[in-house]
């Protein structure tokens, strides 16, 4: 059996955990506990119940010895927990990738890992096409663009707010264009798929992303890849609804967290 844990029961959270209570039938997951703040730990016992412990420490997380521990919380989770976890000698699987892009914390985590044998696992995010951009990278990767397109309100709360009146933009804008470690620094909420991309392909400095806002995609947000290399082109596209309590992540987001977690457990390794 596979204890996992989880921290932060958000959107992201939740779905996370029904899915894989659906596709568990077996038993081969254990979800062990979740990581909250104190102030949302009545509430977050009363959804969770006794199945579940509820912490509000990463130490109380780590005494419960999961085999790994999966971040649903914001990049400040990976700069606040990231290091005592793997010290622990958990693996770390990471949804908020932007975190990775400060290159100081990254080159950090790496030595903690290479030391104690632990991993830092990233899963997909609301996108496809890793495989093929990492298959690419081998071969030699050229150019890679990844293109970020939400409506305009998801882009409530960042930087663009202060450059354009969301609720005006009628047509596809630009909101920005650049490295994907300014993208995932200037919009931590947003863009933490721009740090997957990178780190899959030809860096954060190489990677180039854009920010798109575009009343006509809605309700998706859309994620796109092209990258070129000397051994052919890679184009992907995904359409995803966004998390019911949260426009600015995509549910796919959840689901591929979810896959990430019971993959193991198949026969078949896809």
């Amino acid at each position: 059996m596979r204890k996992v844990a989880l921290i932060g029961y958000g959107a992201i959270a939740r779905i996370t955990l029904e899915r894989i209570a659906q596709h568990n039938s077996e038993g081969q997951i254990n979800v062990s506990g979740v990581l909250v703040r104190k102030t949302h730990e009545a509430e977050t016992r009363s959804a969770l119940g006794d199945s579940i412990s509820v912490v509000t420490s990463v130490e109380e997380l780590i005494r419960l010895s999961p085999n790994i521990i999966a971040e649903c919380a914001g990049q400040g989770a990976i700069h606040e927990y990231a290091k005592p976890i793997l010290l622990a000698g958990i693996d770390l699987m990471v949804i908020s990738t932007g975190a990775l892009g400060d290159n100081a914390l990254r080159n950090g985590l790496i030595k903690i890992c290479k030391r104690n044998g632990t991993k830092i696992v990233v899963p997909s995010g609301a996108i496809a096409g890793l495989d093929g951009l990492n298959s690419l990278r081998i071969g030699g990767l050229e150019t890679v663009t990844y293109v970020s397109t939400k409506p305009p309100l998801a882009w409530k709360g960042t930087p663009a707010e202060k450059n354009f009146d969301l609720k005006k933009i009628s047509k596809r804008t630009e909101l920005y264009t650049g490295p994907a470690r300014s993208a995932a620094k200037l919009y931590p909420k947003n863009a933490n798929l721009a740090v997957t991309v990178a780190l899959a392909g030809i860096g954060l400095e190489k990677t180039e992303i854009q920010l798109i806002a575009d009343p006509n995609v809605a309700p998706n947000n859309v994620g796109e890849i092209v990258a070129k290399g000397k051994f052919g082109e890679l184009r992907v596209e995904c359409r995803g609804l966004p998390a019911p309590e949260n426009p600015k992540t995509s549910a796919t987001t959840a689901l591929s967290l979810a896959h990430a977690i019971l993959k193991n457990t198949n026969t078949i390794l896809i």
